[in-house]
């Protein structure tokens, strides 16, 4: 065993270097973002380590001080305090960082932090004059002086003060981020005290390496900044770049490409083969383009973001690319992925608010460019950032209506061919702004889907067409039923039933009278759908397919499912009229044979409904009969039309 010189316990301190070393290693070779927060916390590491070093070397030197020059063990000790002083410092900076405190206070935030470190830091190196922090004297050697409580004063002060800023900056960090640093901060403080109640056990650095471990395992992880499939960065990384990237004020480009029809290819190729494809053009990319991030933002979508280049550069990137993607990305396995794709680019000069901001922009470009089957690159324009602007300030509105649960809804009329009249009516959702007047539900209704925000939405709006139930005799208007659209997203929730249940009884109304219009799109997840449905209709409520043919549809799934009426999308309806299709004709044929009702929208004059109601449909609905009407007014238009020949 080794003779240590002094009467220090060693074992804790000796045990930390090698895990450190074995983190400092695998951080150091995946590749990281080039961020504040990445390089604060690599040298949190840094100065853990030489902090453990120094420490045991500097205990054994002043045990044989006289022996070595003195320069020799005043170097070392104020290495190892310098050390000391510096990872408190830089862990308060990483924790500032994480929650992005000094762009929003700014730089005098950032210069006023480091103070406390640098003025302990120049007592430090003042030392051998000053005999500030300690002295080394030739006959009795090593001895604490007056102010070297400093060094604890600093490190409580940046623990303090990362808890502190952690709880002011709360919302800018996940929950998962917030357990993390604010459990490394206190095991920080544990190690101080134990550090005082035993004074000749070295301890400082093992607390140090499990706050470090902490804050790897929860936030610093490289590979949680990494897609495992792809093996670019991820998401969550791009978010972390761009942030960095508006705190220090640097404009930056970036370039987009998305593969065509990405989920029909996944469908067609397979999962394995689609894979192995996106890892090969990560590689490619990472590889052609190396002054470039390559981001993978999911659904076949990959960016490539840069804070010099610009549109004059990347039209030969753009061409590169597009000679690459003539060639078919092969598997190990033989089989070859012959992809399309569409390119866009945000340039530097376009606005960038905050990560959020940015993502919402990639997402609406590639939505352009796919929407407008883009040849060459579609480049941000102003039309584009208008319509962002429109969406953030309908997000705003969204937001404080469901807060204020000032949603309205309006009912447009459904005419049955068979009784000659109108007697039903759909529920639709509608949002009003003074500025804006009434915002269509194609504009707020995907908002609320992106934002999380479209289960309370469609609680609100089954809640108002309960009340308005219980505050009308349908009987009496004429109307044999409602109907009222559930999200995708609704029908994943296992509670579904339950909550639409409570909400009826609370208005004390039943669910007879109600049928839930449930979109195409909702059909993927069959299982979870079925037995949603089968609760459901133990209340009496019965389903509507909504908007068939809108999308990509799936003749098995939705007769495996208990419709028992289906609503034809009115752009079908529209191609029949415009074209003389028989497609329509045909989709009729299909749903009356399996003696499912039939709802056609987007009847727009009599001659179109005099048409559909010889070709069979049930019911009939569009601006012929009526637009969408508040309460009041439909009750005045029922009454007006109770006796209204619309077909003849």
């Amino acid at each position: 065993m080794w003779n240590w010189l002094s009467d220090y316990n060693y074992d804790f301190a000796l045990a930390t270097i090698p895990i450190q070393l074995i983190l400092m290693t695998v951080y150091y070779l995946r590749r990281q973002l080039p961020t504040r927060q990445s390089r604060s916390f690599w040298w949190v590491m840094m100065m853990n380590i030489i902090m453990t070093i120094t420490d045991i070397w500097a205990c054994e030197l002043n045990e044989v001080w006289q022996e070595y020059p003195v320069s020799l063990s005043y170097g070392l000790n104020i290495a190892y305090f310098l050390s000391f002083i510096l990872r408190g410092w830089l862990l308060f900076v990483y924790a500032s960082e994480v929650v992005n405190a000094p762009r929003r206070w700014g730089r005098r935030y950032s210069w006023g932090g480091i103070i406390p470190a640098l003025l302990v830091c120049l007592m430090i190196l003042s030392t051998p004059w000053t005999g500030a922090i300690f002295t080394i004297d030739p006959v009795t050697g090593y001895h604490n002086l007056a102010y070297y409580n400093a060094i604890y004063f600093s490190t409580w002060f940046y623990i303090l003060a990362s808890v502190a800023v952690l709880t002011c900056c709360r919302k800018d960090a996940s929950v998962r981020l917030q357990a993390g640093l604010y459990s490394s901060n206190l095991i920080l403080a544990v190690g101080i005290l134990v550090r005082h109640a035993f004074m000749n056990t070295l301890v400082t650095s093992f607390f140090s390496l499990m706050a470090i471990l902490i804050i790897y395992l929860t936030a610093q992880n490289p590979d949680s900044f990494r897609d495992r499939m792809v093996d670019v960065f991820n998401k969550a990384a791009l978010g972390g770049m761009v942030s960095e990237l508006l705190i220090k004020e640097k404009q930056f480009s970036c370039l987009g490409i998305s593969i065509k029809n990405y989920p029909a290819f996944k469908t067609f190729y397979g999962p394995n083969t689609m894979y192995k494809s996106l890892l090969d053009i990560g590689k490619w990319l990472d590889k052609q383009f190396k002054d470039f991030q390559v981001f993978y933002m999911g659904n076949g979508q990959m960016v490539l973001l840069n804070h010099v280049s610009d549109y004059s550069d990347v039209q030969g990137m753009a061409r590169k690319i597009e000679e690459r993607f003539r060639y078919p990305w092969s598997d190990n396995g033989g089989a070859q992925a012959a992809l399309g794709i569409n390119m866009i680019f945000v340039s530097k000069s376009v606005p960038k608010k905050n990560a959020r901001n940015v993502e919402i922009c990639l997402e609406q470009a590639f939505n352009e460019a796919y929407r407008r089957d883009m040849t060459d690159v579609y480049v941000v324009d102003e039309a584009l950032l208008e319509q962002m602007k429109r969406q953030e300030k309908v997000r705003r509105i969204l937001g404080k209506a469901l807060r204020e649960n000032n949603l309205q809804i309006h009912m447009q009329p459904l005419y049955s061919v068979k009784e000659k009249r109108i007697n039903a009516l759909e529920i639709l959702a509608r949002l009003y702004d003074e500025e804006l007047g009434y915002i269509p539900p194609q504009e707020f209704i995907p908002i609320a889907e992106n934002d999380g925000d479209i289960m309370e939405l469609g609680r609100q709006i089954f809640a108002k067409t309960c009340h308005f139930i219980s505050e009308h005799d349908l009987d009496a208007l004429g109307i044999d039923f409602v109907t009222v659209n559930i999200s995708p997203a609704q029908c994943l929730n296992y509670n579904l039933g339950d909550e639409l249940e409570r909400i009826a009884v609370r208005h004390r109304i039943t669910m007879d009278k109600i049928r839930l219009e449930v979109t195409e799109s909702a059909t993927g997840d069959m299982e979870s759908l079925l037995e949603q449905m089968r609760r459901l209709k133990n209340c009496g409520v019965r389903f509507l397919l909504d908007d068939f043919g809108a999308g990509t549809s799936n003749i098995v799934r939705v007769i495996n499912l208990p419709f028992a009426m289906v609503k034809i999308d009115m752009q079908l309806v529209w191609a029949y009229f415009r074209s003389n299709s028989n497609i329509l004709l045909h989709v009729m044929h299909m749903f009356q044979e399996e003696k499912m009702a039939i709802i056609i929208e987007g009847v727009e004059d009599k001659h179109m409904a005099q048409q559909l109601a010889k070709m069979g449909c049930e019911y009939e609905q569009g601006y012929y009969f009526s637009r969408p009407l508040p309460a009041d007014e439909l009750v005045v238009f029922m009454e007006s039309h109770r006796d209204y020949s619309w077909l003849d």
